[in-house]
């Protein structure tokens, strides 16, 4: 598994000013990407061994009102060819037309917004993904877990959800690779 990244200090009092300039409701857009946050996906090998892997270039825009992370919108775009997998000739492979066909297809979206449903902590986000030109209605499960080091309050955001690899045209190498594919976003904020 992959470590959460750091925010810097400077990063960090930029969001916590800009967050505590906005009154109680109002949305805070942040921007994320690999230098604040993780997008990893995980599947199984041969029905047993778990792999996961990376994609090392992404950005997100998050609506997020820290009073009601239930009303939260997340935007998010995924280069797909900048993908890092521990199995020799994965990446390869993922990147290949069997797969993501990165060639073809250089970005995977997507779009989602909070179901209003749930609590601060735990909820759901609901939308649209695209891989491959196929978009999909897709739902994550988000939760948000404070951490009061230092003094200064930051939060982590993770979002998980399920895809079927087939709905999305990847068919190859059925047997070998699970059609069940985990995604994973961990977002670090500062609250």
């Amino acid at each position: 598994m992959s470590s959460m990244p750091r925010i810097g200090r400077r990063a960090m009092a930029v969001g916590l000013a800009a967050l505590a300039s906005r009154p109680a409701g109002a949305q805070t857009r942040l921007i994320i990407g690999p230098a604040n946050g993780v997008l990893e996906f995980s599947a199984r090998r041969l029905g047993v061994l778990p792999t996961t892997g990376r994609f090392d270039d992404f950005s997100a825009t998050l609506l997020f009102d820290r009073n009601r992370p239930q009303s939260t919108e997340v935007s998010v775009v995924v280069r797909v060819a900048a993908i890092t997998l521990d199995v020799p000739g994965g990446a390869a492979l993922l990147r290949s037309r069997d797969f993501f066909d990165a060639e073809g297809f250089p970005e995977a979206r997507f779009n989602g917004t909070g179901v209003g449903q749930g609590s601060p902590d735990r909820f759901s986000l609901a939308g649209a993904l695209t891989i491959r030109g196929v978009t999909r209605p897709f739902r994550m499960e988000a939760t948000l877990a404070g951490d009061g080091a230092a003094g200064q309050q930051t939060a982590l955001l993770t979002a998980t959800g399920a895809l079927q690899r087939s709905e999305y045209g990847m068919t190859a190498r059925q047997g070998l690779i699970s059609e069940t594919v985990r995604l994973t976003l961990r977002v670090a904020l500062a609250l």
